[in-house]
């Protein structure tokens, strides 16, 4: 495990020493050898999803766009089970290649209400310029696209986050919420989906450090925190 992970991990460990009656946490830091069995595709597979020095890595390759039954399958990605948490983060490095005007890359989430029924769809997604508002930025999915978050880092790994309360869904940018709604009903999050859109050009999405499990109020905005404080120390070890 590299230096930057053990920092995190250290950090994220001893937070949770001191908030263990507030958080019950997963973290997938995808080091090399690390398993994605309990990864399944959504929608349709992408070209690759696999871990390249201590991140994962998923590939879109743009000359299958347009290859599956609908447009509906041009999305592609893997999602991993999260029932019952009310917490979930993963790091995504932002490329400042991606300056075309399409959707390229983020996270999407089912949220579940207090008797399992579906429901939300929460996303956060990083858009070029001219798709859903003339800036780039992570757009934010709540029923329709709603707002755009430009707290991002070109050509860094940026935190992004959900945390379902006051029966609703919280959006988090690099420790800031940047959307929150109320009306869902939404308690927790079943499947958390990494995916990206193929619009006919080939790219890579890496992620790092899926994080999700179960947080009070006060253990979230401090895992933010910690987790911008790690983040910060990678940084100025890369």
């Amino acid at each position: 495990m590299n230096f930057s992970k053990l920092m995190k991990l250290a950090v994220l460990g001893s937070a949770f020493m001191t908030m263990s009656s507030q958080a019950t946490l997963v973290t997938k830091t995808f080091d090399n050898g690390d398993s994605l069995a309990d990864f399944s595709v959504d929608r349709a597979a992408p070209a690759g999803f696999q871990i390249i020095n201590n991140e994962l890595v998923m590939s879109i390759d743009g000359s299958t766009f347009g290859t599956g039954p609908s447009a509906f399958y041009d999305t592609q990605g893997m999602k991993i089970d999260t029932t019952g948490s009310n917490f979930v983060s993963v790091d995504m490095y932002i490329d400042s290649a991606w300056s075309n005007s399409e959707r390229f890359a983020g996270m999407w989430g089912v949220g579940k209400n207090d008797t399992n029924d579906i429901s939300s769809y929460p996303i956060i997604e990083f858009q070029g310029p001219g798709v859903t508002d003339p800036s780039a930025g992570l757009a934010i999915w709540d029923n329709a696209w709603v707002d755009l978050s430009t707290l991002f880092n070109l050509d860094e790994f940026n935190t992004i986050a959900y945390k379902a309360a006051n029966n609703g869904v919280q959006y988090f940018v690099n420790g800031t919420m940047v959307y929150s709604e109320t009306a869902s009903g939404t308690s927790s999050f079943g499947d958390i989906i990494l995916n990206a859109k193929n619009d006919g050009n080939s790219f890579d999405v890496r992620y790092d450090n899926l994080t999700y499990g179960v947080v009070s109020e006060p253990g979230a905005i401090a895992l933010l925190g910690l987790g911008m404080f790690a983040m910060g120390l990678r940084r100025r070890k890369s």
